[in-house]
């Protein structure tokens, strides 16, 4: 129950509530898939997995193609999540599932050294290209899928033997200046990964 608490907090009613513990449940989950990666799976081992966005992007093309190409994935990403929270289970939004499925996968990569540039995950190098890249993008879809939370127009009390029950309409989605703010800071740092990515 304690734990059930805990993943309520994600959809609290305070914003700063909302994005501290998406935060933290970002950093634990990275960790522990990282630490699965790194001790139990071969390194290199995810490399040939075929992940669309790995074929969109070459190093070959220029600069402003690059950015342009990488903005608009990551700002799908984003679309993606916000329009995922029109789904609430309990105080759950649906926004979360594809934000954290693919944090699970980021740490994956992570600790088996699996992305493919050249740079090592386990270098300090790495770690900083993280910084600058990884966690920008991962902030900006916490940012998103936060800020909208309040979208859920579709909502069930329990996740099995219950349907969706319209609760909103279109029209009365809104947002508050705070999650307005919330929103212009993901896609500018959006903005920012993608530009020192291929900078």
């Amino acid at each position: 129950m304690h734990n059930l608490n805990i993943v309520n907090k994600l959809g609290e009613r305070d914003w700063k509530v909302r994005v501290l513990y998406a935060f933290v449940f970002f950093f634990v989950l990275l960790a522990l898939s990282y630490a699965v990666g790194f001790v139990l799976l071969p390194e290199g081992s995810l490399k040939k997995l075929p992940f669309p966005v790995f074929g969109v992007f070459k190093g070959q093309e220029a600069f402003v193609s690059l950015f342009i190409k990488t903005l608009v994935y990551n700002i799908f990403m984003l679309a993606f999540i916000v329009l995922m929270n029109i789904f609430r289970v309990r105080s759950f939004t649906f926004g979360y599932l594809p934000l954290y499925a693919n944090t699970i996968i980021l740490g994956l990569f992570a600790g088996t050294n699996s992305f493919s540039g050249g740079i090592s995950a386990y270098t300090t190098q790495g770690f900083l290209l993280f910084l600058r890249v990884g966690f920008l993008e991962f902030s900006a879809y916490i940012l998103a899928a936060t800020a909208t939370v309040n979208f859920a127009m579709y909502h069930a009390d329990k996740w099995r033997g219950d349907s969706f029950k319209k609760v909103k309409d279109l029209r009365d989605l809104k947002l508050s200046p705070q999650e307005v703010i919330l929103l212009i800071l993901a896609i500018i740092l959006l903005v920012v990964a993608a530009f020192n990515e291929w900078r």
